[in-house]
């Protein structure tokens, strides 16, 4: 029987979504260990501060979506796609910032002169090919941040970047399968460049065991209207 997706209800002490507003502040949560007041839904990257009277809630993406919270801002209240694409823009910025802050404090912890490279080609691109992924998550790794690698982007929709991942080592392409959406493995998976099995799964047992030292998560700066 294949398993069904859980299904996440409204708190009790949430009452009407309406009457909430947007704060327009963001956590970027990198360990990827936030919840939602909203829904309970766990394992968040980002969640927004809502208002109501002196209350305050952090929600996630999908409640975003899904109920109709708007708020005000620079004395002007937004109507509800004005407030969400206002939320997206402010979310973009900050996940590239926060991007940009973990490769340098990689950098910093490392001697590797090729994350140098890595620093500039992501300011460009706002993405990682697979090869600069491996480089970056394995440096990543050693420097036992509490950071999960799917707060990076990983170019696979190109043949030249899914050869580029079939070409790595077994255990660098396990390093970027991590960060890689369901969608992306599916098609890699079809090419025959997934990891084996087995080695995947002993990599999820060393991280379970493995300690790692926690970062706090990043929030937004204060919000300007675009």
């Amino acid at each position: 029987m294949p398993h069904s997706r859980p299904r996440y209800t409204l708190s009790d002490c949430v009452g009407d979504p309406r009457e909430w507003s947007y704060t327009w502040e963001i956590r970027d949560d990198v360990s990827f260990s936030s919840s939602c007041d909203f829904c309970g839904q766990g394992e968040q990257r980002h969640t927004y501060e809502v208002m109501r009277e002196a209350a305050r809630l952090w929600v996630c993406q999908r409640c975003v979506g899904r109920y109709e919270v708007t708020g005000v801002l620079e004395g002007e209240a937004l109507a509800l796609r004005e407030a969400r694409n206002h939320l997206h823009g402010l979310t973009a910025r900050l996940k590239q910032r926060t991007c940009q802050d973990v490769i340098r404090t990689v950098q910093a912890l490392s001697d590797n002169p090729a994350l140098e490279e890595i620093a500039v080609y992501f300011d460009r691109n706002l993405q990682l090919s697979p090869e600069r992924a491996a480089l970056l998550f394995n440096a990543l790794g050693a420097s036992g941040l509490a950071i999960d690698p799917k707060i990076f982007e990983v170019q696979t929709r190109s043949a030249v970047h899914q050869d580029e991942f079939g070409a790595l080592a077994q255990d660098d392409r396990i390093a970027v399968w991590a960060a890689l959406s369901s969608q992306q493995k599916r098609r890699l998976d079809s090419l025959g460049y997934a990891p084996s099995k087995s080695q995947l799964a002993a990599t999820r047992m060393t991280a379970v065991t493995s300690p790692a030292k926690s970062i706090s998560g990043r929030k937004s700066e204060a919000p300007s209207k675009d």
